[in-house]
């Protein structure tokens, strides 16, 4: 259906499996929106049976982001989705369905079933509501439930690296510290090279992702974090080599990789007594260590590389020490605690007289 919305027109097409008007746009001329009623119609009808496989088939290669990293991800989970609904007419599954089978699966799969399903009730193809949504299954906690290394732990931590490793530990470990102390995500830290790096700043350019592919950090944003002296001190380890620009390289001179960095990694955490700690928990000593020196969340997450104003490390990254709270909250008052102290003992000498 095509309405006249002033001097545009407005296009709207009538969805039987949903048993209501779909919404289409707003388009400058009368053609255009013809053309879009057009598309919009042979589209709801070649879709409208569509089996689970035939719409993921399509979901990846039409609606799916572009980053590799993430398209592999949203390839592993269309597999297994396909693997277990590929026969099932999509507009068919129900919550019912959805919820034993997101039981069994990674969060990340349940994730890319519900986008999927999202746009499938977008285009008319699902009645809605989302089958994978609001299941109420039991959430992992994640970095909420990790207890932030201290810092002589941390300390700790890098030693072993030297015993461990031998000739390459100096360097491994200078690793170690500079990734806490900075707190910069692992892929930003195999992307950095010499020249990043200045006297009291790093500058954050780019990031390796998980296919081997340089590109932006995370949020599409470069930014410079502060090189504390402590991650300074440990780069005077780390021997540069003149055939290569990275600041972190392997034994034999290469970038570091994920998989490259958890050989060097494993039999490091190993020694140190928690096989199952991930690299990704130094950034978490990053952000605590921060908070119990006072920095505000806001700032921290500037270090970070977040952009929420410091909310995420609030609810997630910063565990401060409650006994250093208490230190600092104590420290606050100290002036007007001295002056209440001070006016109390010339009441009592004014009394006196």
């Amino acid at each position: 259906m095509i309405t006249k919305r002033g001097s545009s027109y407005g296009v709207s097409v009538y969805e039987p499996a949903l048993r209501r008007k779909r919404w289409i746009g707003t388009f400058r001329t009368l053609r255009e929106a013809k053309e879009a009623e057009r598309d919009a119609s042979m589209h709801r009808g070649s879709l409208s049976q569509a089996s689970c496989a035939e719409f993921a088939d399509r979901w990846l290669s039409d609606y799916a982001r572009p980053a590799p990293a993430t398209r592999r991800t949203y390839r592993y989970g269309v597999r297994r989705f396909k693997d277990d609904f590929g026969h099932l007419r999509l507009a068919d599954l129900d919550r019912a369905t959805a919820r034993p089978w997101a039981q069994r699966q990674p969060q990340s799969n349940v994730r890319v079933a519900r986008a999927m399903l999202n746009d499938a009730i977008d285009d008319g193809v699902h009645p809605g509501p989302n089958p994978f949504g609001n299941l109420r299954l039991e959430q992992p906690r994640g970095r909420k439930d990790l207890v932030a290394l201290r810092e002589s732990e941390l300390v700790e931590l890098a030693d072993v690296a030297l015993r461990v490793h031998g000739e390459s530990g100096p360097a491994f470990r200078a690793m170690i510290l500079f990734a806490a102390y900075v707190g910069v995500r692992p892929g930003e830290l195999f992307a950095l090279e010499r020249s990043d790096v200045g006297l009291d700043e790093v500058a954050i350019r780019q990031s390796l992702d998980g296919t081997g592919r340089i590109k932006l950090p995370k949020n599409g944003k470069q930014r410079v974090v502060t090189l504390p002296p402590p991650a300074r001190e440990a780069l005077i380890d780390v021997v540069p080599r003149v055939d290569v620009p990275w600041l972190f390289v392997t034994p034999r001179g290469r970038q570091f990789t994920k998989s490259s960095l958890y050989y060097y990694w494993n039999p490091v955490r190993a020694a140190f007594g928690r096989p199952g700690m991930d690299f990704y928990e130094l950034r978490h000593f990053c952000a605590t260590h921060l908070l119990e020196l006072g920095v505000a969340h806001a700032d921290v997450a500037v270090q970070l590389g977040h952009t929420d104003g410091g909310a995420l490390v609030m609810s997630t990254y910063g565990h401060p020490s409650e006994d250093l709270a208490r230190e600092r909250l104590k420290r606050a008052f100290e002036a007007n605690i001295a002056s209440l102290s001070h006016r109390g003992a010339r009441s009592q000498m004014g009394s006196g007289s």
